[in-house]
């Protein structure tokens, strides 16, 4: 765990509005335009400093960053301390450093680096790759002012907000990605809590420990503070990498998995903290249902993610076959794991039981299958549209499949 106010920057004469934070690897072919169409989009009467964090890139992503600011300036000051080359850009309210970090750590370790050097009230996070526009800067700088205690998001998904230039598979996995966090992490109210172009007063980081392990430091944020916090969402048009690689991998893919579980677990035991448990019958049976089906509507994400990945060359080039066997297995595991330890809140892992309960979890969900293709057939075979009996077979099974898993498999009272 990394407290990003251990070593924070204090107030000083020289500190910035803001500070805007680009956290970079392997962006060489990025980070010399970027850094241009950003001056071009910051107002003349705001104090800014942009700070690079570099990995250590292979391909001289940093070394280049100090280029740069040799060939645009010729003042400049050393910090062998911090390892990092500050200097006065030709705007005069403009300074660009570049902080070199002896080895990757991750994407949080790389920001939280950034926020604690940085000498602004207002932190900005940017990606390298032009994803996130240069030209929306100047909005997000004029929004922190006028709402100086907010996060400010740049969202892919409120009105006025796009996605343009993405493959079919990254939008698959960012549109199922930004529905697992809004979902089950109860973030219904922000529309795109996966964005990594988002803006903030430094002080709403107060008392905030970050997993550096994590995926996206905007979620942390948003459950760490949330409730102390407001938050606004201005559109945006996301536009994939300009040069270079996408770091998308299956690593990338089980590291989400694994920060949404942990941030998760922190959500239920704030909320432990802060409230007594619902003793209403009727809310516990209605509560329980919504998350049974929303882990379901998840499970079809993740089946249809797996399978594509799998058959499409990205994980491996399978027949269609074992490409949907795996899925199908995939989304069943998942549906159980979750169900298990969200739904029914059964923490319980000693071994017997947990794989009889894996096992019931099959089995349960395969009646309800069954009961889908036999509801439909003696509907339609009475007379009924094949529409009105698919629409009531999958309201039966859905039902049925609940109220089974509930009583048989994790052991509850049928209504409670």
């Amino acid at each position: 765990m990394l407290n990003v106010n251990e070593t924070m920057q204090q107030t000083t004469d020289d500190q910035k509005f803001i500070s805007i934070v680009i956290p970079t690897f392997n962006e060489s072919m990025n980070i010399k335009d970027l850094l241009n169409q950003i001056q071009v989009h910051i107002p003349t009467e705001t104090n800014v400093e942009i700070i690079i964090v570099d990995d250590s890139s292979p391909d001289g992503t940093g070394h280049i960053v100090e280029k740069y600011i040799e060939e645009k300036k010729n003042l400049h000051s050393y910090d062998i301390n911090t390892e990092s080359r500050s200097l006065n850009s030709l705007k005069k309210n403009i300074s660009i450093r570049v902080i070199h970090r002896k080895k990757k750590a991750g994407l949080i370790a790389a920001v939280v680096n950034g926020i604690r050097s940085s000498k602004g009230k207002n932190v900005l996070i940017m990606d390298a790759d032009f994803s996130h526009p240069p030209e929306v800067v100047n909005r997000m700088i004029s929004e922190i002012k006028n709402q100086p205690n907010c996060i400010i998001i740049g969202s892919r998904y409120v009105r006025g907000g796009a996605v343009k230039g993405m493959s079919f598979r990254r939008l698959l996995l960012s549109t199922g990605a930004n529905f697992i966090a809004r979902h089950s992490l109860s973030l219904k109210n922000v529309y795109d809590p996966m964005s990594g172009f988002f803006a903030f007063p430094k002080h709403a980081l107060e008392g905030v420990e970050f997993n550096t392990n994590g995926f996206k430091i905007l979620l942390e944020i948003l459950i760490k503070k949330k409730g102390e916090v407001c938050v606004k969402e201005i559109p945006y048009t996301f536009k994939d990498r300009k040069h270079g690689q996408s770091k998308l991998d299956l690593a990338t893919i089980l590291d989400y998995l694994k920060a949404i579980w942990k941030l998760y677990r922190y959500g239920r035991k704030s909320k432990r903290q802060k409230s007594q448990p619902e003793k209403r019958q009727s809310v516990r049976f209605i509560s329980k249902a919504a998350r049974f089906y929303t882990v379901g509507a998840s499970g079809f994400i993740l089946n249809y993610m797996v399978s594509m990945l799998l058959s499409n060359g990205v994980l491996g080039n399978f027949g269609y076959l074992q490409a949907t066997s795996a899925g199908i297995a995939f989304s069943v595991t998942t549906n159980f794991l979750l169900n298990k330890f969200w739904t029914f809140e059964d923490r319980n892992i000693e071994a017997t039981r947990f794989l009889k309960q894996y096992g019931m979890f099959i089995g349960c969900s395969s009646l309800g299958i069954l009961i889908q293709f036999l509801s439909i057939y003696l509907l339609s075979e009475s007379g009924m549209s094949y529409d009105i009996s698919l629409l009531l077979g999958v309201s039966i099974a859905s039902v049925s499949n609940f109220l089974f898993n509930k009583k048989l498999t994790f052991k509850e009272k049928m209504w409670d």
